[in-house]
């Protein structure tokens, strides 16, 4: 990264530190407008808008958006390094993000150690809290064969089962037909989660790289890339990824989710069986 602002100072005739001054001004000044360019759906009308996108992807009713978790390498922190090294053997930080049908960033949350579970920093984030409080995600419901269904956001097998948060059945050899086309449709609108995630680091490849700037300033870039991103995607600028590109990043190891509601178990049986009857 030092050999970058060193190369862009020498092609427009400023010192090394004038250009990290610039980034880092950037960078600060465009996290001031993530507001304007991340936004979760808040009303009904928002949210049906989401759903009908993911309509054309899933014959799962009702979902509003898709998450997943990414790595970004870092250097080892000076202190709590051991916190960083993550299971796939190197220093990160975990960047949470939940996406539309079309790609676009609805909510990010970054700057957690790449030892933490996926699991685990969804629950530390704010999307959690505000939909386990009932304040997202409310409206519009669906009744699916006498389940009242509210918006859905789909996950891998990482997640928890929750009464707005759908995952699949954890592959064991043992799925039966049902649950194998449950798990298919729910892909297909996962899908997208790491498709934005390859977008993302395609067009920004210091997200693929080692980001060797100060620890407390990643986060900030981090974000400043995913809201770039979404200016990309509103204005309809494309960008083909290879095969390579697409992130996945899926958090395989188990965690403590505790034992789901008999509600969001309920929703999930109710969808099951739709799907099964389609």
């Amino acid at each position: 990264m030092e050999q970058c602002y060193r190369t862009c100072g020498l092609m427009i005739g400023l010192s090394k530190s004038a250009v990290v001054k610039c980034c880092h001004e950037f960078v600060q000044q465009l996290c001031l407008l993530k507001g304007n360019y991340i936004k979760f759906p808040t009303t009904a009308a928002e949210v049906q808008t989401k759903i009908n996108g993911f309509s054309e992807r899933s014959k799962i009713p009702n979902i509003a958006g898709a998450v997943d978790g990414t790595h970004v390498p870092i250097r080892a922190p000076k202190t709590n390094h051991e916190d960083y090294f993550n299971s796939k053997h190197f220093y990160s930080y975990i960047l949470q993000g939940v996406v539309d049908s079309k790609g676009l960033f609805l909510s990010v949350s970054t700057g957690y150690p790449g030892s933490l579970h996926d699991a685990r920093v969804l629950r530390l984030s704010q999307i959690f809290h505000a939909a386990e409080n009932d304040l997202i995600l409310t409206e519009p419901t669906v009744d699916v064969n006498g389940t009242i269904v509210r918006p859905l956001i789909v996950g891998d097998s990482a997640y928890p089962l929750k009464p707005w948060l759908l995952c699949p059945f954890k592959d064991n050899g043992a799925l039966n037909r049902e649950q194998k086309k449950f798990n298919e449709e729910l892909s297909k609108a996962r899908i997208v989660s790491e498709h934005a995630y390859g977008l993302t680091k395609g067009r920004w490849r210091v997200l693929q790289k080692r980001l060797d700037e100060d620890s407390d300033r990643i986060p900030d870039t981090i974000i400043a890339c995913c809201i770039l991103h979404n200016i990309c995607t509103i204005r309809g600028d494309r960008y083909e990824i290879d095969d390579d590109d697409d992130d996945d990043d899926d958090d395989d190891s188990d965690d403590d989710n505790g034992i789901p509601s008999r509600g969001a178990q309920g929703i999930r049986r109710a969808v099951v069986d739709y799907l099964a009857n389609l």
